[in-house]
């Protein structure tokens, strides 16, 4: 038996067509490693899923693999899940669908990167509290206070909203429009009729759209994208920062820990932050006017 039987030729067309795979594809290489692959593990799963099963001598032309180094490439591919072998002589070896392994990969990584902001935020605000509140002189040192208790942090909440009256920034979670909406619906509103500039980013999905709605009759509702610090600001004097715990839809329970201080510099800090982001956040389409807040809440 010959070698070029043992060792099929790559013929022209693959050739051409490998190049302007991996031509192309030099970014998902570097975005595959990112995600744990090898170099050369990226370079030869993107050609098994550009140009099906292969054998060793084909992945090592397309892929651009030292053929010494590609069987390790292809056992590392093996053994993450990403690789099956197709017996037979020569021996192939197929991808497997980015969707069973890299999806529920990616998703694991954007949840603990969004962990990850949430607790770098918090010790920003954490040292900027510190910075900023335990000054050396004691007239320049400003309230700080921490609230424990679901039901104790919506009574400083409301307290803030009910004697508003120039602003309100509020920016929470999908679920925590949701409470919003159940808690506060009716000072929200009032704190609006008394000519107050109310406005609350979260994201809006299927599950709290109707919800954003209904605020949007009465409140300024826009829909954020990216993880926040969850915090209200009122009438540029005092802000409270939130953490929902847990991060549900009731109103009733929960063991949510929020820290309040009426610092100027946090307090504009926050507010700058606000404004900025306040104008790339999507508005609310219009809708038909229904019943006020105060009614729907009940």
């Amino acid at each position: 038996m010959t070698s070029s039987i043992l060792n099929p030729a790559v013929n022209d067309n693959d050739r051409s067509l490998g190049v302007k795979v991996l031509a192309a594809d030099e970014f998902s290489v570097q975005s595959l490693m990112k995600l744990g692959l090898t170099e050369y593990e990226a370079r030869i799963y993107v050609v098994l899923t550009k140009m099906g099963p292969r054998n060793a001598s084909e992945i090592s032309f397309l892929g651009k693999v030292p053929r010494p180094k590609t069987y390790g490439a292809i056992r590392g591919l093996e053994s993450k899940g990403l690789l099956r072998i197709v017996p037979g002589k020569p021996e192939r070896y197929m991808a497997v669908s980015p969707n069973d392994v890299l999806i529920p990969l990616v998703e694991k990584l954007n949840k603990e990167t969004t962990e990850c902001v949430q607790v770098v935020e918090n010790l920003a605000m954490a040292f900027e509290s510190s910075r900023y509140v335990y000054t050396e002189k004691p007239y320049e040192r400003y309230d700080l206070w921490s609230v424990r208790g679901r039901d104790k942090v919506y009574k400083r909440v409301q307290d803030m909203i009910g004697e508003a009256k120039v602003n309100v920034f509020f920016t929470t979670t999908a679920n925590g429009l949701v409470r919003i909406y159940k808690a506060h619906s009716e000072v929200l509103e009032k704190a609006a009729e008394r000519g107050a500039k109310v406005r609350v980013a979260a994201p809006i999905n299927q599950i709290n759209q109707s919800v954003a709605r209904e605020l949007g009759e009465v409140i300024e509702v826009r829909n954020s994208s990216g993880p926040m610090v969850k915090f209200l600001t009122a009438d540029s004097a005092e802000i409270i920062f939130t953490e929902d715990i847990p991060d549900d839809t009731n109103v009733a329970t929960g063991q949510d820990v929020a820290t309040w201080t009426n610092d100027p510099l946090l307090v504009k800090a926050h507010e700058k932050m606000f404004d900025q982001l306040w104008p790339s956040q999507p508005q609310q389409k219009e809708v038909v006017k229904k019943p006020k807040l105060a009614s729907l809440s009940r």
